[in-house]
């Protein structure tokens, strides 16, 4: 969680804001951050604070009607690779 701790403190509240909105404990939502950011370097993009929040909401409301809940960082992957990540620029 180095990474919520490192950021400045506004962008922190609405990260934390936005994660106590789905069932998904802190340790997913580091491992889907990082997944997504993994998935993005592969494709030799990258994306702004708030454009990864953005998505990683959309991949947990995804799973929200879902019964067991998926990890959320299969959720990542499937969305990643069905759509992309429209927000996502060119490095």
């Amino acid at each position: 969680m180095d990474w919520l701790q490192n950021l400045p403190s506004a962008e922190k509240k609405e990260w934390e804001e936005m994660m106590i909105s789905y069932a998904f404990d802190v340790d997913e939502w580091t491992s889907a951050r990082a997944t997504l950011s993994t998935l993005l370097q592969k494709d030799g993009k990258c994306a702004n604070e708030q454009a990864i929040r953005s998505y990683l909401s959309c991949c947990a409301e995804s799973g929200g009607n879902v019964h067991p809940l998926p990890p959320l960082s299969s959720l990542v992957i499937d969305l990643y690779k069905a759509y992309g990540m429209d927000s996502a620029e060119a490095v």
